[in-house]
C-alpha cells in the first residue's frame, strides 16, 4: 500500500492480479523444514511487465516492494530482525534484478538456468501471491525441475555439485559439517533429490519439496531397499534434531560440531545421550549409513567397474581395456579384452566378426554426429560389455544384441547415461541379451524400459496387484480424456511388468505355473482398466472409473485358465445382464470399442491380439450376449468342442455381479451326465481333425500339436472334466491342467503314476513354450527324440482314457 501511494496507484488497483507479487520460498523454507535459525531463501516474481503509470513500470513496482519486504524482515533494531534474507538463489543470482516477470522466468529456464538451479527449484513454495501468478510460475518450473522421461544425466551434475560442495567444505575446514561434511544432511537431500530428477517427471508423486515426504514415496516406489530408507529416515531425523540444538546455543545458522567441552557436553544431552563420546558414536553410526547409501548411488566408477559373478578378474579386464582405448582407440580396446580372456578357442572365435562390427560402428556417418560427451561413454560402454558377453555361452550373439541397443540409443543421452552410471544395470542388460531375444529386442525398442533393470533382484519378481492398479487407475485419471496417452499407459505397463516376469524367469526365480498366474493377472488387470477407459469413451450409463454396469469380460482358453505365455493372444466372450437397464446395442458398441482399443497397434505395440470366435454361434454370431441368450445355446445347441473351450472358461474383468451367474451356468453345463462313448468319439474326432491340419516335420515335431504334446494333455483334461464332473465336483475347479491331473489320478480315474508323469510333462512343455518365446521362435519345435518319455507318458494317458 505504502508503495502504491509512492507510485500514484489507487487501493482499487491493489486488487489487479499485475499488482501482486508472489513470494517464493526456496531452500528450508520451501520444503517447511527451517531450522532454528534459518535465514530464508526467497525469489519475488511478478505477473507481467509493462506501465504502472504514465512515468513508473511495473517492474520498478516490485522492485521497490520487494526492497521494501526485505528489509521490514531482515533489518536489525532494538528488537533484533524477523529473518536474515537470501535473495541470491534469484535468475542470475547476486548480478540479476530482484524481481522477475514470468516471461522472463520463462526465458531464464529454457536458455540461462544452470543445472545446479534444477535442484534449488526442486523445493520451491509460492508462499504468498495471487493464484493465477502462482499457478502460471509453478507450470513453469516443473517442467523445468522435472523431464519427461527418466533423466540419467542429472547424476553426473549432482555429483559434480556435490564435489564442488565437498571441495568448498574442505577448503574450509568444514568437513566435520554435519550438513555439508561426509554423511551429512546435504548428501541425503541428494540420494532423495537424483531419485526426484531422474523419475519425477514419470512418477508424479516424487514431485514433493519436503525430503522426508519424497523419501517416503521412494520408499512406497521400491526405488530403495526398505531397510536403507528406514537407515536414512533415522539419520535424517537425527541429524537435524541435532542441526536444531546446535542453533539453540547463539542463535546462529551453523552445522559446526562443538570443540569445548562443556558444549559438547551440552549437545549430547540434548541429544538424550549421557556424555559426549556415546553421542560421538551414535553421530559416527548415522553418518556412515549415509555415505554408504551415497557412494552406492554416487560413486560408481562407470561400466568399466562390473564385478560380476566370475569376479574381479573380469572388472580388471574391462579396466585394462579402457586405459588401453584412451591410448590406442577403441579397436585396441576391443582386442585388449580378446588378449585378456581366458584363452577359450570358442570365445575368440567371433573376434573378428566383433571388431568388423565396432569399426562399423565407429565410422558411421550417424556415430560422427554424437556428443564427445556420448561418444566417450559409448566408447567405455563397449568394451565392458563385450567382456560381460564373453562370460555368455552365446558371446557373439549376446554382443551384438547389447550393441543393438546401444545403437538405437546413442542419440538419447539419458539412456547411455544409465548404462554407464549403472554397472548393474549393463551387466542384467547383458545377462538378458544372451538368454532372451525377445527382452532385448523389447529394450531396444522401449528404452524407457531400462530403467525397471535397476529394481533389486527381490522386487520384481514380487508383483503387488493392489498397489499396481492403484498406480495404473491414478496414472489413467490423470490421462482422462486423452486417448492416445492412455493407449500408451496401459502398453508402457503391459511392457513393464512383462519385462520384470521375463527377468525373474532368466533368474530362475519364477517357476513355469507362477509365470503364468502372473502374466494371466497382468492381462486380466489390463482388461480391467481398458474396459472401464472404453465404457467412458462412450459414455455408458454415465460410466465412472469402474466397471461398467452388467457388463462381463469371460476369458477362454490359456487366459481362462491362467496358463498365459509371454505372446498368447485372449479367447474372449462378451456377455451381459438383459435387467441391467443398458440397451444390447450400447453393450455391443463397448465391446467393439474395446476389442479396437486392445488391437490398435500404436508406437508401444498392440496391447493384445484377441479371437472372439468362441463365442455362441462363432463369428457368425452376436459380439455380445445376454446371460439368458448364452445359458441357452451352451444347454442347447453347442458343440462338444464348444464344451470342451468351456472347461477353461472364467469371469476376468467387468461388473462382478456377473461372476456368479457365469459360473453357474459353467457348472451346470459341464456337471450334465454325458455317454462317456460318444463323448470319446467326438473328442478323438476333433484330435484328429486338428491333427491333420497340423503337421510335424520329418526332422522336427511340434510339441503343441504332435502326438504326446500340449493338445493332447489338453484334451485329456477337458474329456475329464465333461465325463466326471457329475460325480466329483472338484473336477469343477479353475485349477489348471497340472492339479486336475494329479486329483484324476488320486480319484483312480487315470493310474496315479501315469498322472503325474503326465502333470510334469505338462510343466516341461509348458517351459519349453516359455523358452521358445523369449526367443521369439513362433512355434516351438522340438528334435524327434526330444521330451520322448514325456510324450510316451501322455500317450499312454490317451490310451488309457480315450482309445
Amino acid at each position: 500500500r505504502a508503495v502504491a501511494d509512492a507510485f500514484g496507484l489507487s487501493p482499487a488497483t491493489l486488487t489487479n492480479s499485475a499488482a501482486q507479487m508472489v513470494i517464493v520460498g526456496m531452500g528450508k523454507l520451501g520444503a517447511c523444514e527451517l531450522n532454528v535459525s534459518s535465514d530464508i531463501d526467497l525469489v519475488f516474481v511478478y505477473a507481467e511487465d509493462g506501465e504502472a503509470t504514465s512515468a513508473r513500470s511495473w517492474h520498478e513496482f516490485h522492485a521497490e516492494v520487494g526492497k521494501r519486504v526485505i528489509r521490514a524482515l531482515d533489518a536489525v533494531d532494538e528488537d533484533g530482525f524477523v529473518f536474515r534474507v537470501d535473495m541470491r538463489l534469484r535468475p542470475f543470482g547476486d548480478s540479476g534484478p530482484l524481481v522477475a516477470s514470468l516471461s522472463s522466468m520463462e526465458n531464464y529456464f529454457l536458455a540461462q538456468a544452470r543445472p545446479w538451479e534444477r535442484y534449488a527449484w526442486l523445493k520451491a513454495r509460492a508462499v504468498s501471491g495471487a493464484i493465477a501468478t502462482t499457478t502460471a510460475l509453478m507450470n513453469l518450473v516443473t517442467p523445468f525441475v522435472y523431464r519427461r522421461y527418466h533423466d540419467y544425466g542429472a547424476i553426473g551434475e549432482m555429483r559434480d555439485l556435490h564435489a564442488q560442495i565437498r571441495a568448498e567444505a574442505t577448503k574450509r575446514n568444514r568437513l566435520n559439517d554435519i550438513k555439508v561434511g561426509p554423511g551429512g544432511i546435504r548428501e541425503i537431500e541428494f540420494i532423495v533429490q537424483l531419485h526426484q530428477l531422474i523419475r519425477g517427471g514419470r512418477e508424479h508423486r516424487l514431485q514433493l519439496s519436503s525430503t522426508r515426504a519424497a523419501l517416503g514415496e521412494i520408499d512406497r516406489l521400491g526405488l530403495l531397499e526398505a531397510a536403507r530408507v528406514d537407515e536414512l529416515r533415522a539419520a535424517y531425523i537425527f541429524l537435524r534434531n541435532l542441526e536444531h540444538r546446535l542453533q539453540y546455543v547463539d542463535d546462529q545458522q551453523t552445522q559446526a560440531l562443538p570443540t569445548g567441552d562443556s558444549e559438547q557436553q551440552r549437545i549430547a544431552e540434548g541429544m538424550n545421550v549421557a556424555n559426549w563420546p556415546a553421542f560421538e558414536t551414535l553421530l559416527k553410526r548415522h553418518r556412515a549409513v549415509v555415505t554408504q547409501a551415497f557412494d552406492a548411488l554416487f560413486a560408481a566408477t562407470g561400466a568399466t567397474a562390473v564385478i560380476d559373478k566370475a569376479g574381479a578378474e573380469r572388472a580388471a579386464i574391462a579396466k585394462t581395456a579402457n586405459e588401453t582405448q584412451t591410448e590406442t582407440g577403441l579397436e585396441a580396446s576391443i582386442r585388449a579384452v580378446f588378449a585378456a580372456s581366458t584363452g577359450n578357442k570358442s570365445l575368440t572365435d567371433g573376434a573378428p566378426k566383433i571388431i568388423e562390427r565396432v569399426l562399423m560402428w565407429q565410422n558411421a556417418s550417424r556415430t560422427a554426429t554424437l556428443s564427445a560427451r556420448t561418444r566417450k561413454r559409448i566408447d567405455g560402454l563397449i568394451p565392458a560389455a563385450l567382456t560381460l558377453a564373453l562370460a555368455e555361452s552365446v558371446p557373439t550373439q549376446t554382443f551384438f544384441r547389447v550393441l543393438d541397443l546401444f545403437d538405437a540409443i546413442d542419440k538419447r543421452e539419458t539412456y547411455i547415461a544409465l548404462l554407464a552410471e549403472y554397472p548393474e544395470v549393463l551387466a542384467r542388460v547383458t545377462r538378458i541379451a544372451a538368454r532372451s531375444a525377445w527382452a532385448a529386442e523389447l529394450l531396444r525398442r522401449h528404452p524407457v524400459l531400462l530403467d525397471e533393470l535397476r529394481a533389486p533382484r527381490s522386487s520384481i519378481a514380487a508383483i503387488d496387484w493392489t498397489t499396481e492398479r492403484v498406480r495404473l487407475g491414478s496414472e489413467c485419471e490423470r490421462a482422462a480424456g486423452d486417448t492416445e496417452q492412455l493407449f500408451e499407459i496401459l502398453r508402457h505397463t503391459k511392457q513393464v511388468i512383462t519385462l520384470k516376469l521375463n527377468i525373474a524367469d532368466i533368474e530362475g526365480r519364477l517357476g513355469v505355473m507362477a509365470l503364468s498366474d502372473e502374466l494371466s493377472a497382468l492381462a486380466d488387470m489390463l482388461l480391467e482398466a481398458a474396459l472401464a477407459m472404453a465404457a467412458q469413451a462412450i459414455t455408458l450409463d454415465a460410466a465412472g472409473s469402474g466397471p461398467p454396469r452388467g457388463f462381463a469380460i469371460i476369458g477362454y482358453g490359456k487366459l481362462g485358465s491362467k496358463e498365459l505365455g509371454y505372446a498368447s493372444d485372449l479367447d474372449l466372450v462378451f456377455l451381459y445382464d438383459a435387467s441391467s437397464g443398458i440397451s444390447a446395442e450400447s453393450y455391443s458398441k463397448l465391446a467393439q470399442r474395446l476389442s479396437s482399443w486392445l488391437n490398435t497397434m500404436t508406437a508401444g505395440g498392440v496391447l493384445y491380439e484377441t479371437d472372439l470366435r468362441l463365442r455362441p454361434d462363432g463369428a457368425a454370431g452376436l459380439l455380445v450376449s445376454s446371460l439368458d441368450a448364452f445359458r441357452d445355446y451352451q444347454q442347447a445347441r453347442a458343440w462338444t468342442w464348444e464344451h470342451q473351450a468351456l472347461t477353461r472358461a472364467r469371469w476376468c474383468a467387468g461388473d462382478p455381479v456377473l461372476a456368479a451367474p457365469f459360473e453357474a451356468i459353467r457348472k451346470a453345463v459341464l456337471c450334465a451326465p454325458r455317454d462317456r462313448q460318444k463323448l470319446r468319439a467326438e473328442i478323438v474326432e476333433m484330435r484328429d481333425k486338428m491333427r491333420a491340419e497340423k503337421k510335424d516335420r520329418p526332422d522336427r515335431r511340434d510339441l503343441k500339436h504332435t502326438r504326446g504334446g500340449i493338445v493332447d494333455v489338453e484334451f485329456i483334461v477337458q474329456y475329464l472334466i465333461l465325463a466326471y464332473a457329475h460325480e466329483h465336483a472338484e473336477f469343477l475347479g479353475n485349477l489348471g491342467n497340472f492339479a486336475l491331473l494329479t486329483r484324476a489320478g488320486a480319484l483312480g480315474i487315470l493310474d496315479e503314476d501315469i498322472a503325474a508323469q503326465v502333470a510334469k510333462a505338462y510343466l516341461a512343455y509348458r517351459d519349453r513354450q516359455h523358452r521358445a518365446r523369449t526367443n521369439n521362435e513362433e512355434k516351438t519345435w522340438i528334435g524327434l527324440e526330444e521330451l520322448a518319455d514325456e510324450r510316451r507318458a501322455v500317450m499312454a494317458a490317451w490310451s488309457s482314457l480315450l482309445a
